[in-house]
């Protein structure tokens, strides 16, 4: 095997849940490529093992994903910089916003080269206040250290590209595997009733409060409709969705509420149509397995979820944050005939197969990832 200038890889984020269900395809292919490589994010248990598993892992202990405490940042900076002292690696690749930041600027004084990976600008961008400046501030800190600066979508690449010091380039999502997303695998029973799908983390910002209100104004209208929601709540998180909300919900009738679920396939299947009216996203992955299992979508007119449904082709785009479009949209859905519903689902597959398969993402990464050495 040629050897690599690069021999280690660090690819670092803010959960082993995230580097374990996103990254894994990446990480394996470097790996058969000769590269060692090691993962780095807080201990969670179950995923942390999985990792240790096949990779080098090691954990981090400051890393609170939504506070905002200066100390703690610190600390997290520092716990960074002695841990890629140790570890010496050839290449840092940080995923998600403190990564990207801390592990960024830790990496750049010491030398390592490092790319950073932009999924989304979530809720900080999403109401401009005094922390969007700050966070931009920060960005442009860490770019100024970065070789590469990667992003999930156009629209995100606009509103930081100014920022970046190094290379900035689009690699549309992580990738989904059409392999293991097959629509196959789906017994397409006559269903009684039309069942709308939402699945992610619960939050206000993932239009979840637009789709109950949408939803439960369709259900007066034509009682036999169905919402399953897939997820949890996000403890800690100050705009997430109560379990008491949710439990509020259920007894009244309106929703199927089955927490976060390992597996999703089987619900891709009950479902005729998925639904995120989110506000923001990088590119929404939960779009991404539904139009791969060749399901209709819904989803907002807004960065990242525009960007993979063609209104009219393999969904509804609606307005973000507005009820009235949404219920629409749904409505809509609901009176399509069985015959369209599967073009849908068709085309939905065909443009993952052609813009989102996990080998094709794997390849522009290790594409950047072999560029690096030459900048150095």
């Amino acid at each position: 095997m040629e050897k690599k200038k690069q021999e280690r890889i660090v690819l670092s984020s803010n959960t082993a849940f995230s580097l374990y269900n996103f990254r894994l395809h990446l990480m394996r292919a470097l790996k058969e490529k000769g590269y060692e490589v090691m993962a780095v994010s807080p201990e969670d248990g179950k995923y942390s093992e999985l990792l240790r598993r096949e990779f080098s892992f090691f954990s981090v202990k400051n890393l609170d994903r939504k506070g905002t405490n200066p100390i703690k940042d610190l600390k997290l900076f520092f716990e960074y910089f002695l841990l890629f002292r140790r570890l010496k690696p050839d290449l840092v690749i940080n995923f998600t916003i403190k990564p990207n930041i801390y592990g960024s600027i830790s990496a750049g004084l010491l030398g390592i080269p490092s790319i950073s990976v932009i999924t989304g600008l979530g809720y900080v961008f999403i109401r401009e206040s005094w922390l969007t400046k700050f966070v931009k501030l920060l960005y442009w800190l860490a770019f100024r250290f970065n070789r590469a600066v990667v992003f999930q979508n156009s629209e995100d690449m606009k509103t930081l590209e100014k920022l970046c010091e190094g290379e900035c380039l689009l690699i549309e999502s992580s990738g989904v595997d059409l392999k293991h997303l097959d629509p196959e695998l789906c017994k397409e029973a006559k269903k009684d009733e039309f069942t709308f799908l939402f699945v992610g983390r619960l939050l206000t910002d993932k239009g979840i409060y637009e789709l109950t209100k949408a939803f439960e104004r369709l259900k007066k209208e034509k009682p036999k409709v169905k919402l399953i929601i897939v997820g949890n709540p996000d403890e800690g998180n100050p705009n997430s969705v109560s379990k008491g909300e949710l439990e509020k919900r259920m007894k009244e009738g309106l929703i199927e509420w089955h927490g976060f679920q390992e597996d999703v396939r089987p619900f891709y299947c009950m479902a005729n149509c998925v639904v995120l009216p989110s506000y923001r996203e990088g590119v929404p992955r939960v779009l991404l397995e539904a139009m791969a299992m060749e399901r209709p979508i819904i989803t907002t007119d807004a960065p990242g979820c525009r960007n993979v449904c063609v209104d009219g082709v393999n969904g509804f785009l609606v307005k973000p944050k507005d009820v009235e479009s949404l219920y629409l949209a749904m409505k809509r859905m609901v009176e399509l005939r069985d015959e369209k519903l599967r073009e849908f689902g068709k085309a939905g597959r065909r443009l993952a197969e052609g813009k989102y398969s996990v080998e094709k993402i794997v390849r522009e990464y290790i594409n950047l990832i072999e560029a690096v050495p030459s900048k150095s």
